[in-house]
């Protein structure tokens, strides 16, 4: 039986902080030896404001292996133009926790996407899926957190994760632009990953 070589958690768009309007292009990666990927990219509003227009993620190939020519979209995705609820943190809630308590769930819905927002550290900052709201008490996540929060961290709805399957076979570099071009809406949290397909043998 053949055996399947990746690589994951590759970074394409670094865990970062963008302020609108204003676009952010990752490094580019070599895909030249790699079969397939899997592509995931996180979304999140930082400001209570509705966007005019939706952001935008642009999943790039080209066949090129250096320079800038040939770099087109492969996949596009659009953000929400929801203005985002949020409310903070009123207890320290350990790695793990599952049950972050807040004095308001109002207009937080049961299996969406939160973004659990580190007030002191952006790479701490996390997104999660909503198992359960209960009523100004807690919003209950599916997984619990990878890093403990407190009470100045702030919890944020209307959070995005988008995910798309690319055929590397005949493309040599990958990278993904985004952009938010709203003169009126809400500052951004984003990232990237890539899970590669390296080989079969």
């Amino acid at each position: 039986m053949a055996n399947l070589t990746k690589t994951q958690d590759v970074s394409v768009l670094a865990h970062q902080a963008v302020t609108h309007p204003g676009s952010v292009v990752g490094s580019a990666v070599s895909v030249t030896t790699h079969l397939a990927a899997w592509i995931v990219l996180y979304h999140a509003s930082v400001e209570v404001t509705a966007n005019a227009t939706p952001a935008e993620f642009h999943v790039q190939l080209t066949p090129y292996a250096s320079g800038d020519e040939g770099w087109f979209t492969a996949v596009r995705f659009d953000t929400t133009t929801t203005a985002a609820p949020t409310e903070a943190l009123t207890a320290t809630e350990p790695i793990g926790e599952t049950a972050l308590a807040v004095a308001s769930t109002t207009t937080f819905l049961v299996g969406n996407i939160v973004y659990i927002q580190d007030a002191g550290t952006l790479a701490d900052s996390e997104w999660g899926k909503l198992e359960n709201v209960v009523t100004d008490t807690t919003l209950d996540l599916v997984d619990g957190l990878t890093a403990e929060k407190d009470s100045s961290d702030f919890a944020w709805g209307e959070a995005e994760i988008f995910h798309a399957f690319l055929d590397l076979t005949a493309m040599a570099r990958l990278r993904v632009y985004y952009i938010n071009r709203a003169a009126t809406g809400a500052n951004s949290h984003i990232k990237a990953l890539l899970v590669r397909g390296d080989s079969i043998g």
